[in-house]
């Protein structure tokens, strides 16, 4: 893979490789190099094992803190509680087994690339061989519908192009020829004396040496780079495992607290070590994968209705925190479709906005008459004429969409399209001028000539009308490089007729081809020429009358340009990474507002040592030209800067770079498999829009994961100022009391059951805030407890152990015999009711995001009252399993006021920071 196979002549390459060019191998020669070289597929190297796979998912951080949970809850003798965490831990590990085990497909979806059969010349004789039988030497011959089998060196190249969009990134297919090329360090897509295993040829025949096979090719080397990405873990399983670690610190050391205390106040050790234990469970938020699964499947499921599918739900948060969005251009950012944009004749330019381009037209409907007047009259409308009469495309109506699609050349079919638009089709216009003659295209004339009878003055196409006067019965129309038509030009056809060529048309002509080029176009010249005979000879092409020429790109997505606009409001960076022509990829950015500056390319980056590079990486936002590796690397030195990188692509070269992103995105109708299975996220409509929708969908996602843990670990932290403070007011006041422990063991865990599987699992519902999109993401350094939740977990809190403390103080000094227990219980609950409603938003008020715009969470809070009432009332609960009384409507009323002292003081919170600003 290291030899420069393009800078050798064919017979070079054949002479290299021992190759007769008129008999190919012997079987003898093919068997011995099969056996040196191997089979012509690609092997998967160091996959996990599903029995791997299936460990990893119950070794993290926070499912060992949950199983140790639910051991605690069987010594505790609750074993409903255990079975649930245990179920809960079996769902999200199961679901992550299936997840990553999918992913490890990519290297089987790249061997699908592999074609089945192919012909070679073996002994002299043209042979049909299974493809994975292939080596080094072989002759094979190749038609258009084939896939290229192998790298192959090009020795025979008939009008040969060939579509290498997966593995390039170019847009059309690449016309190939045999010379030899001068430079050893060419991007692949420049590389037109090659072909490479996967790609396919679209037109043409030729023959060509394999020159590689197996992992050696260039399919082979993406290979070797999707093998060694090593997975990392997500923004959100980095601070997951950091609140797991602290929480699972701070229980332990809350429990161990507990039990000295107690024991040193002359309690039982083995109730104070059931007690410990209680409190070490409370501490934990046992419903957090609970949440996170619920919260992650319900993002998944409304990025699904916006055409964003899922296939790692941790990727549905990863999305929220993205600073940087690397995008293919092909596809993604345009429409994936050759448009003509531009037409341009002596002395006018029409430029074709979007309103002539919107919809798709009909081939039934098309009609001349009707069709814009700009468009129809001459001489647009002869450029037209011509580029639908020297076409070899057709176009045919998909009957799944009804839309209309060219079958051929790209660029061909982007003509045709243009004139239907015009009101010109394909078959009328053959039907007045039936093509007789051609001179076919081919890469060294860079040009496609074709003869018609001149049309008779009842032909009724006003697009012909000016050939209806001409003197001889034959019209040849020739199409192609404008300079190469230049030079066989002289008379230029403008709105009097025929001009004699000048010093002055030839440079205007030229102006105008570069200044199209320099947008980034594909610029055909149209011309013709009357002929007397039906025949097609290199005489035909000399004489030429220059008629116009056309502008042709893959133009913007009309939706890009506000999803662009949206990225910069959110603070997210874009960078366009494309193997697509600098010129190109240039224009497009700047029409989207990525860029206003020029693109660096491969070669550029490959003459950067790390330093300069991602200096560059940091300052340049559009690349073109570049390979996989390159793909990878930049990728990477945004990594290593900081960013969470998100990275579009739909073909096989991006699929290296798709599995080192934080966030991979992979198109679902142009994507191959392989980067589809390389993905996270699946775009059901190619659509770039519908990234940012995602992002959108990430960033709720966060914030509601990041709502759920200040509001479970805020409760917990008051559960715990409960069990650890309820002795103090009665020391210090010198009272005598009759039970240390505040709380028993399973009237904790019914309060957790409530609080942080019930009442947390609603919290994953909440709508998006107003400003969601309109904020920097989150920083990938900062911590759950970032921008200032810690502390609102903090006194949150402590308000709800001290306000439900001075609730139990009282009530027990006042009713030394009543249910003072009981009080505590339900003063708890009902103050994590109205917590959960003040967690609902961090500065908006609940008046302002409005009480009822979650309706899962009013839901909730129903069932959690009548949970916490059939709790109090019905005696298989309140007597026999939790040890509570009946409380009257007094109590109930004090711990209402206490949830709202609670609300009243969150919303005075909300009050000042959005004052502060």
């Amino acid at each position: 893979m290291d030899q420069h196979w393009h800078v050798l002549s064919d017979a070079d390459v054949a002479r290299t490789l021992a190759t007769d060019r008129e008999r190919g191998l012997t079987s003898a020669e093919a068997a011995a190099r099969a056996a040196s070289h191997g089979p012509n597929e690609l092997i998967e190297h160091g996959a996990k094992s599903p029995w791997r796979i299936l460990w990893e998912q119950f070794t993290a951080v926070m499912v060992l803190i949950l199983m140790g949970a639910a051991l605690l809850s069987l010594a505790l003798g609750k074993f409903l509680e255990a079975g649930a965490i245990v179920a809960i831990v079996a769902l999200f590990g199961l679901l992550g087994f299936y997840q990553e085990y999918r992913a490890e497909k990519a290297i089987a979806a790249l061997k699908k690339l592999a074609v089945p059969g192919v012909r070679v010349l073996r002994d002299g004789h043209p042979v049909n061989i299974s493809a994975r039988d292939l080596v080094p030497g072989d002759l094979v011959i190749l038609e258009a519908g084939n896939v290229v089998p192998a790298d192959v060196r090009l020795v025979v190249a008939v009008n040969l192009r060939i579509q290498e969009s997966a593995l390039t990134g170019e847009s059309e297919p690449v016309e190939k020829q045999v010379a030899p090329l001068a430079t050893a360090d060419l991007p692949l897509g420049d590389r037109r004396n090659m072909g490479y295993l996967g790609t396919l040829i679209t037109y043409g025949r030729g023959q060509a040496i394999v020159v590689e096979t197996g992992m050696q090719t260039e399919l082979g080397r993406i290979a070797t780079l999707i093998q060694s990405v090593k997975a990392e873990v997500t923004p959100l399983q980095q601070r997951l495992d950091a609140v797991g670690k602290l929480l699972a610190a701070g229980g332990l050391a809350v429990a161990v607290l507990i039990l000295i205390l107690g024991v040193l106040d002359g309690e039982s050790p083995e109730d104070m070590l059931l007690t410990a234990i209680s409190v070490a469970v409370a501490v934990i938020p046992e419903g957090l994968p609970a949440v996170l699964t619920f919260t992650l499947a319900l993002g998944a499921q409304r990025m699904l209705r916006r055409n964003a599918l899922i296939r790692k739900l941790p990727a549905v948060e990863t999305l929220g925190s993205v600073t940087t969005i690397c995008t293919d251009k092909t596809g993604t950012l345009t429409e994936n479709r050759m448009t003509v944009t531009v037409i341009d004749v002596a002395g006018e330019r029409l430029n074709i906005d979007e309103t002539l381009r919107s919809g798709h037209p009909s081939l039934e409907d098309a009609d001349e008459a009707a069709a814009p007047a700009v468009l129809g009259s001459t001489p647009i409308g002869l450029v037209l004429a011509g580029g639908v009469l020297c076409n070899d495309a057709t176009l045919t109506r998909q009957p799944e969409s009804n839309r209309v699609v060219a079958l051929g050349d790209p660029t061909e079919g982007a003509l045709l399209i243009a004139a239907l638009r015009a009101g010109l089709t394909k078959e009328a216009l053959a039907a007045a001028m039936p093509r007789v003659g051609e001179l076919p295209f081919d890469s060294d004339r860079k040009r496609m000539t074709t003869v018609h009878p001149r049309p008779a003055a009842t032909s009724g196409h006003a697009a012909l009308s000016a050939l209806e006067a001409l003197d001889t019965p034959y019209v040849a129309f020739t199409k192609g490089a404008v300079d190469g038509l230049l030079e066989s030009t002289t008379h230029i056809w403008t709105n009097g007729g025929a001009e004699p060529k000048s010093s002055d048309w030839t440079r205007r002509i030229l102006a105008a081809n570069a200044g199209l080029a320099g947008n980034g176009m594909r610029v055909l010249g149209v011309a013709f020429r009357a002929v007397p005979a039906a025949t097609a000879t290199s005489d035909t092409e000399r004489g030429l009358t220059f008629v116009g020429m056309v502008g042709i790109i893959d133009p913007p997505r009309p939706e890009v340009k506000d999803a662009v606009a949206h990225c910069v409001s959110a603070s997210i960076r874009l960078v366009m990474i494309t193997g697509d022509h600098p010129l190109t990829a240039a224009a497009i950015a700047r029409e989207l507002g990525i860029a206003s500056d020029g693109a660096l390319t491969g070669r550029d980056l490959d003459a950067l040592a790390d330093g300069p590079f991602a200096e560059a990486v940091g300052r340049v936002s559009v690349f073109a030209r570049v390979s996989p590796e390159h793909k990878l690397r930049i990728v990477h030195a945004l990594q290593q800067q900081g960013h969470v990188v998100a990275m579009t692509g739909d073909g096989v070269n991006d699929a290296p770079a798709l599995k080192q992103a934080d966030i991979g995105v992979a198109m679902g109708i142009a994507g191959t498999d392989v980067s589809k299975e390389a993905a996270d996220m699946v775009l059901r409509d190619d659509n770039f829009a519908t990234i940012v929708a995602a992002v959108e969908e990430g960033r709720v996602i966060y914030d509601n994961l990041r709502r759920f843990i200040k509001f479970a670990v805020a409760g917990n932290i008051g559960k715990v100022v409960v069990m650890l403070a309820w002795p103090i007011p009665f020391v210090l006041l010198g009272r005598p009391l009759a039970d240390p422990v505040a709380l028993l063991p399973l009237q904790l865990l019914w309060l957790n059951l409530l609080t942080d599987g019930l009442l947390g699992l609603s919290l994953g519902a909440e709508p998006p805030e107003h400003n969601v999109m309109h904020r920097p993401p989150h920083s990938p350094q900062a911590g759950i407890f970032s921008d200032g939740l810690g502390g609102q977990v903090v006194w949150t809190g402590a308000f709800i152990g001290l306000v439900t403390l001075a609730v139990g103080f009282v009530y027990y000094e006042r009713h030394p015999g009543g249910p003072w227990q009981t009080v505590i219980f339900t003063t708890l609950a009902v103050l994590q009711v109205f917590q959960c409603l003040a967690t609902r938003s961090s500065r908006d008020s609940l008046l302002t995001i409005g009480v009822f715009t979650n309706p899962v969470m009013l839901g909730t809070i129903g069932l959690v009252v009548a949970m916490q009432i059939t709790a109090l009332y019905a005696p298989f609960l309140s007597t026999s399993l939790l040890r509570v009384q009946p409380l009257g409507i007094s109590e109930w009323l004090i711990a209402l006021a206490a949830g709202l002292a609670l609300l009243v003081a969150t919303e005075a919170e909300k009050w000042w920071l959005r004052r502060r600003g």
